[in-house]
């Protein structure tokens, strides 16, 4: 596993690594000037000690006479692949954390949806999906992962 995951991140400053077999296109307009800035971005392994190599994963929460919340947790690289093949990202409205490949990002990485056509076919990641077995319950880790933004497999 720990192998696999070596062979598609890249390493990035302050130990981050980026999955490049994702790639979403965001484009930021200035508020000031209305100048456009397209960024290509990749999901990226957090650095803090308990999500250490781990996808932040959010989801907006509304509950009724309640202020909507965003709720995240972190997940690793065969976590995020059983939540892609299960359809648990789009069903549950879930986005990832991003950063930009090259360059830096003016303002807080945004969370962006994955879709399909974001995933490099043949890429680790889109093999890793592959390989998910559907009908067999999620681990106990991914479960626990989850309590926090309300979702349970």
């Amino acid at each position: 596993m720990l192998l696999l995951c070596k062979l598609q991140l890249e390493k990035r400053g302050k130990n981050n690594m980026l999955l490049t077999d994702i790639a979403v296109e965001h484009t930021l307009v200035s508020k000031k000037n209305g100048v456009r800035q397209t960024f290509l971005l990749h999901p990226f392994t957090d650095t803090q000690r308990d999500s250490l190599g781990k996808f932040e994963i959010v989801r907006d929460i509304s509950q009724p006479g309640l202020k909507d919340v965003k709720r995240s947790t972190f997940v690793t690289f065969q976590q995020l692949a059983e939540l892609y093949a299960k359809g648990a990202l789009e069903e549950f409205g879930f986005s990832v954390r991003m950063c930009p490949g090259q360059g830096t990002y003016p303002a807080k990485n945004p969370a962006k949806k994955i879709l399909p056509t974001n995933i490099r076919p043949g890429s680790p990641f889109d093999l890793a999906v592959q390989k998910v077995d559907i009908s067999k319950p999620a681990t106990r880790e991914l479960r626990t992962a989850l309590l926090r933004t309300n979702v349970t497999l």
